[in-house]
């Protein structure tokens, strides 16, 4: 009897540690893991750009038009813009929304380049840039601006000068500095000012504008690509201090303008050619905004006011004056 009881109670206490084991186990057979605090979040390290949208968006604020390829304000000092002191300049942040540029003695040039030592090839770039008069010499001249294309000690330039309302396309190579062209434009501004430059490149043609102005066009085939970034230049100036202000580097955006001049008429139709209906009509001193032209030239699409649908006008020359030269529209079919 009593070998009966042990036996039972032995039953039991094995079927008891069952349940326990059971309990503890569940469905899965695994032991469950202790419950922990919840761990920190890592959504911000999982959200970081990818090394292609930091290639393609560096910046120090959001980019949201996708045909910005790099963007900097310059209030963020970890965008990696150089910052150096050197005998004859010194280059950094000036807070809180400069990248600056120094130089310290007369005749000196130096350049300076997106940190990321990307090459662009056809694209527009636009900068804001001023002289900051209290840290500038008050005589002497300079010039300064955007350099691009750059490989080593070859890149181009365009510059201005505040001082004398002059502007410069530049070609640097090993041998030296060349002026590509040059001239006068009064809309330029006076020290503590921002002025807008914008430089369009295609291929081996490049169009430069100054406070959205086209000033210039320029063709070289020696550069085809290279890095983006900024130039200064004292001549007799024996202290220049330069603010860049924003740099947007975009995908190529042409500014394609024609006006009609020596008292023509010419017709605006649905297509490239004369059998097409005509749209309306363009009389001496009308301005159009093209979009491109025919493959042989002798047609330019414009865009058509009220209208969504591009029209054409045929180009005949000494009637039709554009800017800039219709040897460089983008070609584009109906």
């Amino acid at each position: 009897m009593k070998s009966q009881l042990v036996s039972r109670s032995n039953w039991a206490r094995s079927v008891a540690l069952l349940i326990i084991i059971f309990a503890l186990v569940g469905c899965t057979g695994q032991v469950a893991a202790p419950t922990l605090p919840p761990a920190p979040s890592s959504t911000a390290a999982a959200s970081s750009p990818t090394e292609a949208s930091v290639e393609s968006t560096a910046t120090s604020q959001p980019v949201t038009d996708k045909n910005i390829l790099y963007q900097d304000d310059f209030t963020n000092p970890a965008t990696g813009w150089s910052e150096d002191k050197f005998d004859n300049y010194f280059i950094g942040y000036h807070e809180p929304e400069y990248y600056h540029v120094e130089v310290t003695s007369p005749n000196y040039k130096t350049a300076v380049f997106e940190p990321q030592k990307r090459s662009f090839a056809d694209f527009t770039v636009e900068l804001q840039v001023l002289t900051v008069s209290a840290k500038t010499a008050a005589e002497g001249d300079f010039r300064y601006g955007l350099a691009f294309r750059r490989a080593g000690d070859q890149y181009y330039a365009f510059t201005i000068s505040p001082r004398t309302k002059k502007w410069f396309a530049l070609k640097s190579s090993p041998s030296g500095l060349e002026i590509l062209q040059e001239g006068v434009e009064e809309s330029i501004h006076d020290l503590d000012v921002d002025d807008l430059l914008r430089v369009d490149a295609q291929g081996s043609n490049f169009f430069f504008h100054i406070n959205d102005q086209l000033v210039g066009q320029v063709t070289d085939p020696d550069y085809a690509s290279g890095e983006v970034g900024f130039y200064v230049e004292s001549f007799d100036s024996p202290n220049t201090h330069i603010h860049f202000d924003t740099l947007t580097i975009r995908d190529l955006e042409l500014s394609l303008m024609c006006s009609v001049v020596n008292d023509g008429t010419l017709n605006v139709r649905s297509g490239p050619s004369k059998t097409f209906p005509q749209i309306t009509v363009l009389s001496n001193g009308d301005t159009i905004q093209a979009l491109g032209a025919s493959p042989n030239r002798d047609w330019i699409q414009m865009k058509v006011e009220g209208s969504e649908d591009p029209g054409w006008v045929g180009y005949t020359e000494g009637f039709l004056s554009c800017t800039p030269s219709i040897d460089v529209f983008p070609i584009v079919s109906p």
